[in-house]
């Protein structure tokens, strides 16, 4: 099982806020293109999760089984 980790483009962090306690690393792994919400994925202002859409799924290239999510608003990508 791959360790994943997420990622907001430092761009969009005044969109959406990545809450690494809440993060469930039993989520499954999604797929680009995907929109999803997750409850560590929350609006800034109101904690509350938004929807992101998947921008794309990276192998991390030092560390062997360990896959980065990065994830935008999904209204951004239509």
């Amino acid at each position: 099982m791959a360790v994943v980790k997420w990622a907001v483009r430092p761009w969009d962090d005044r969109r959406i806020l990545y809450i690494d306690e809440l993060c469930d690393v039993s989520s499954m792994l999604p797929n680009e293109g995907d929109i999803i919400s997750r409850p560590f994925l929350v609006d800034p202002e109101t904690l509350e999760p938004v929807l992101v859409r998947v921008i794309e799924i990276i192998d991390h290239p030092k560390m062997h089984s360990h896959v980065v999510v990065v994830v935008a608003p999904a209204d951004e990508y239509q």
